[in-house]
């Protein structure tokens, strides 16, 4: 038995589209920053009397396409035949855009591959955690890390950039809806690569991920902010500009933003990044966090998170 836990990570420069739907290879690399507050603990146990994988939930017994495909992969790395009981207890709203994929992957690459005896190196299993969930092969690390796009399983993998993070970067989650998204980000993607504007996004994102480097390296939280808005806000747009147009946002999110502008332009570091759901995160600093805080407090739940750790036993 192996239990490992795993914590949500931010976008700020996002991935959305895939150029290969079975090894979840995408379509331009990504940037992102794990958080300390919202995490998932998976256990895996190997016995021999199942005939079956077995998949719990928070208590429930449960079915994920996405965890029998990372154990096939483990399976047919390993030789075993073994199949394993998971058990899970996510500690983040499901499928609200706050990343309980991310953390849920990545804890669940840890403990199959401890169980399963594959090779345990930051790499290893970015490249394992990416198979379920592609965000999750940034929550193996700590702090900022980029996921390079890649061109086959072997290629596609994360490494970390900074970390310990050495400087007062905060993200605060302003939950306005914590229900399942209409759309799931799997389709989402699909809808977004028909966009007529798709090709010019990743080319601005790979100017952008060049710019966040720099950004991070040079602890400019008013450039990290600027970039990851701008970022985010230009694949929303793909959304809107699909052949099957759609929308993550709803009015309280448009309302939040623009408490958020206002705000910076009164002299607060505070900037808006949105991942594939209705909720928004605001960039800031440990000094502006806890006014920018009580600004946003009547949009709902308000969360404010510093950089966090990578996967790790408990």
């Amino acid at each position: 038995m192996t239990q490992a836990r795993a914590y949500t990570n931010i976008a700020l420069i996002k991935y959305w589209g895939k150029s290969d739907i079975t090894w979840n290879l995408p379509t331009s690399s990504s940037i992102g920053l794990t958080l300390d507050q919202l995490y998932t603990d998976t256990r895996v146990d190997l016995t021999d009397d199942l005939k079956q994988d077995l998949f719990i939930l928070d208590g429930q017994l449960a079915s994920n396409p996405r965890i029998s495909k990372v154990l096939d992969f483990v399976r047919q790395q390993t030789g075993s035949h073994k199949y394993a009981k998971i058990t899970s207890e996510n500690h983040v709203p499901n499928s609200a855009g706050l990343a309980s994929s991310a953390s849920a992957f990545a804890a669940f690459a840890l403990a199959a591959s401890d169980s399963y005896g594959l090779p345990t190196d930051r790499p290893s299993l970015s490249r394992l955690a990416r198979l379920g969930s592609g965000s999750a092969s940034r929550s193996v690390y700590g702090g900022f890390s980029i996921w390079y796009q890649g061109y086959d399983h072997q290629s596609s993998f994360a490494q970390s950039i900074l970390d310990p993070v050495d400087f007062g970067i905060r993200v605060i989650d302003v939950l306005t809806d914590k229900k399942t998204k209409k759309i799931p980000s799997s389709q989402g993607m699909q809808r977004a690569q028909s966009s007529p504007d798709y090709s010019n996004w990743l080319s601005q994102s790979k100017m952008q991920i060049r710019e966040m480097i720099a950004a991070i390296k040079n602890k400019d939280i008013e450039k990290i902010g600027l970039i990851a808005e701008r970022n985010a806000m230009g694949m929303h747009a793909l959304n809107r500009s699909a052949d099957k147009p759609f929308d993550y946002f709803a009015g309280e999110t448009w309302a939040v933003i623009n408490d958020i502008h206002r705000l910076y332009h009164a002299g607060i570091p505070a900037f808006a990044t949105i991942d594939a759901g209705p909720n928004v995160k605001v960039i800031t600093d440990s000094r502006s966090c806890q006014k920018v805080a009580d600004q946003l407090k009547n949009f709902g739940e308000i969360l404010i998170q510093k950089p966090g750790p990578g996967v790790v036993h408990v």
